[in-house]
């Protein structure tokens, strides 16, 4: 009987954008070694991609082993993988990149049985669980309508929802905790040129690393035994621990096809239709925090009398996340919030080894998804955001940024208080004076947009932040009075309405006018 084998690092499953826009599937091995003529990771699921990206940032990490700045600006300035580097790798640890080793499966419990049994059926999940998209349990009224039970995945779709696990897992019920980074935060991907310079200023040095990882017993996955305790908590752990940490204990269950996948629609020998999904490894409540380096924080209030642990920086319903730019990106001591060490490292690079230049913007691709905290995903976020270096290392800007933030959010409070007092009355929680302000904040927002990022630019010019502060000003009054005008303008033209449009734009100008006269010092 033919046994299952699907090998990532020999077989293609890895999706990648080339040059001229087409797609293609490459295996661990080729997407390293083709890195630098390869434009970018791609999958419909941006989840994926961070997945990929943190696998193939962790067989880098291992195989290179940067200690220093000059070690990444040795590999940059090489401008690719080096080939034989790649291969020796793959002489050492390809055979603990086998989906279905019997043995020695790639990111899963090798404690657990390869085929279920009949007396465990009652306990097998269905492989969609792997993927937040897919329909499973109380995902099914987030998505799309489906039977859990349909679907069947090929070794190819299942490797990708397996990846996601490190960074994505979350709470699910009685028992079952998140991953090393607890409820997920928005992942800041560095992007570039080429798949090689995503990975490249990816890597990271001791010196941007948790301070409070384990420096002697980092268990990568390839270097560890392939056995995932059933709620194993782990006090210390080490930096490539933490990319390929085994949330869950799994264990999939391969089928002899030909089967059709349920999520990629191309056809495979083998599928995946079941599996053992537990609880895997954790850590501790009182775990010293883990600052993942590509993640944002909110610091706890040093006065606060109660002491909180810091706060990663997730998506917010309804909140466009420009608003959180300058707790993403810059040096933000007005907010109290933390910069993703892998900014400061490139920050540092730019300045001192001639990567991602500060005269040219750098891109960052932000990735999260929106949870109830717990179980339940409501929808995933994906927006990139080109970065000058130069920013990103000056704290004036962090400042000058953030206070811009914050007075178009005051502006916003400003339009809604204003609409209430006018057009609230009996009415205020009336369906269509609830829609209707709320249309009004995603107005004000998507029309605030674009100036925001023409505003950015102008932050890269030092001499003239004072002068884009001050046209920021005006910009933010005139997108509030002239989205409150349109909204007002949809509330009926009976003389009654008419006489409360004049009233609520003549007080909004008012508000908003003193409001601008304040912050300009006037």
């Amino acid at each position: 009987m033919e046994k299952p084998s699907f090998n990532l690092w020999t077989e293609p499953w890895v999706t990648v954008e080339r040059d001229d826009g087409s797609t293609d599937t490459l295996s661990l091995q080729d997407a390293l070694l083709q890195a630098h003529r390869l434009r970018a990771l791609y999958d419909p699921s941006p989840l994926v991609v961070v997945g990929v990206h943190r696998l193939l940032t962790a067989i880098l990490q291992d195989t290179f082993s940067p200690q220093y700045e000059e070690d990444l600006a040795d590999i940059w300035h090489t401008g690719q993988f080096t080939e034989e580097t790649i291969l020796q790798f793959g002489e050492q640890y390809a055979h603990r990149f086998d989906l279905f080793s019997e043995t020695e499966p790639f990111m899963q419990s090798a404690d657990l049985p390869l085929q279920s049994r009949k007396q465990d059926k009652s306990k097998l999940k269905s492989v969609a669980y792997l993927f937040q998209e897919i329909p499973a349990a109380t995902a099914v009224a987030h998505y799309r309508h489906g039977n859990e039970n349909d679907y069947i995945l090929s070794p190819a779709s299942a490797a990708k929802g397996l990846v996601m696990i490190p960074a994505f897992a979350t709470s699910g019920g009685a028992g079952i905790r998140p991953s090393i980074n607890g409820v997920p935060p928005i992942y800041i991907l560095p992007g570039g040129n080429t798949l090689f310079e995503h990975l490249t200023t990816s890597l990271i040095t001791p010196h941007y690393q948790p301070r409070v990882r384990d420096k002697q017993n980092d268990l990568v996955w390839w270097r560890r035994e392939p056995i995932v305790e059933h709620k194993k908590e782990w006090g210390s752990i080490g930096y490539l621990h933490s990319l390929t940490f085994p949330a869950r204990r799994v264990r999939l269950h391969p089928e002899r096809g030909p089967v059709h996948c349920s999520r990629s629609g191309e056809n495979s020998p083998w599928g995946v239709r079941t599996m053992t999904f537990q609880m895997g490894e954790s850590r501790p409540k009182d775990a010293a925090f883990w600052f993942d380096p590509f993640a944002a924080y909110r610091l706890p209030d040093d006065k606060a009398k109660k002491k909180q642990p810091p706060t990663p920086i997730r998506p917010v319903a309804g909140r466009v996340l420009w608003r959180e730019y300058a707790g993403l990106f810059l040096q933000n001591q007005k907010s109290n919030t933390r910069q993703p060490d892998v900014l400061r490292q490139i920050a540092y690079l730019s300045a001192e080894h001639d990567i991602a230049s500060d005269g040219v913007d750098y891109p960052f691709r932000c990735v999260g998804i929106r949870t109830d905290m717990k179980a339940k995903i409501f929808e995933w976020v994906d927006i990139g955001f080109d970065v000058s270096p130069k920013i990103i290392r000056d704290p004036q800007a962090g400042w000058m940024v953030q206070e811009a933030i914050d007075f178009a959010v005051k502006g916003e409070k400003i339009i809604k208080q204003v609409f209430r007092s006018v057009f609230g009355g009996p009415s205020a929680k009336n369906e269509r004076y609830k829609r209707s302000k709320a249309q009004m904040a995603t107005d004000y927002w998507r029309t605030l947009s674009p100036y925001f990022y023409q505003y950015i630019v102008g932050m890269g010019e030092v001499a003239q932040r004072e002068d884009h502060q001050i046209q920021w000003v005006d910009i933010v009054v005139n997108a509030g009075l002239e989205v409150f005008r349109q909204v007002a303008a949809n509330l009926g033209d009976s003389a009654a309405a008419l006489h409360l449009r004049v009233e609520g734009e003549a007080f909004c100008r008012a508000r908003l006018y003193k409001a601008r006269n304040k912050q300009k010092g006037e």
